[in-house]
């Protein structure tokens, strides 16, 4: 799964990677959660970064409290759950991050791990998104992300990870020509350039703490033994 990511990369940067026209400045995010707001890059509008609430609303949903399950959403039933039916076959989009943070659970413990690329970059997360207007008659953009396999480096931290999209297969997700085989084809576990995991601070596991601390390696405790 992914319930946590890093979006660090400077809005030139961005830019340069997303082939994207004007960009506003963008302000780091360590650990973005959530029903929180962050850039994306939707099929109807491919050149731009459009700011969405993540947590998945369609737009007949009536309880917002339905965001918090669709957070993610797995590549194998992309095609068989109608909720997110549809919203392949138009509403597709591409998450800009630069690594995600993954839990191991050891008991009633848990430890943070950041994964990202080992030499750095911008990754982009599969995913769908949904206009949806509020009782109140505000209108939102929500978006989920995507889950697959986990491949070799992720594997020991979870069974799941985000569906990261290649670059070279970016205007293929976000293409209104591309068939649902077409599209599943590239939800497969990451096989690009290589990823790297290491520890984290506890601090990622507040969602109110938003900074660079966040990425900082845990503190290993030395023992000396008698």
């Amino acid at each position: 799964m992914c319930g946590r990511y890093v979006l660090k990369t400077s809005s030139l940067d961005l830019k340069k990677e997303l082939h994207l026209g004007e960009v506003p400045a963008l302000e780091a995010r360590y650990n973005i959660a959530p029903m929180q707001a962050a850039p994306i890059v939707t099929g109807a509008n491919p050149h731009a970064l459009t700011v969405a609430r993540w947590g998945l609303l369609p737009a007949w949903a009536k309880d917002p409290r339905l965001a918090s399950r669709l957070i993610n959403a797995r590549a194998e039933s992309l095609t068989s759950k109608p909720i997110f039916r549809d919203l392949l076959t138009s509403h597709r989009c591409l998450i800009p991050c630069d690594g995600f943070y993954e839990w191991t659970r050891d008991g009633r413990s848990s430890t943070p791990h950041y994964v990202h690329l080992a030499l750095g970059g911008i990754l982009t997360m599969a995913g769908l998104w949904s206009p949806w207007r509020s009782p109140e008659g505000l209108d939102f953009v929500t978006f989920t992300i995507v889950t697959t396999a986990a491949s070799p480096t992720v594997a020991p931290l979870h069974d799941r990870m985000p569906a990261f999209v290649d670059a070279s297969e970016r205007a293929r997700w976000l293409s209104s020509t591309s068939t649902a085989d077409a599209l599943t084809e590239l939800l497969v576990p990451w096989a690009g350039a290589p990823l790297e995991a290491y520890q984290v601070s506890h601090l990622v596991n507040s969602v109110v703490t938003d900074d660079p601390a966040c990425l900082n390696p845990a503190r290993l405790v030395q023992l000396d033994l008698f």
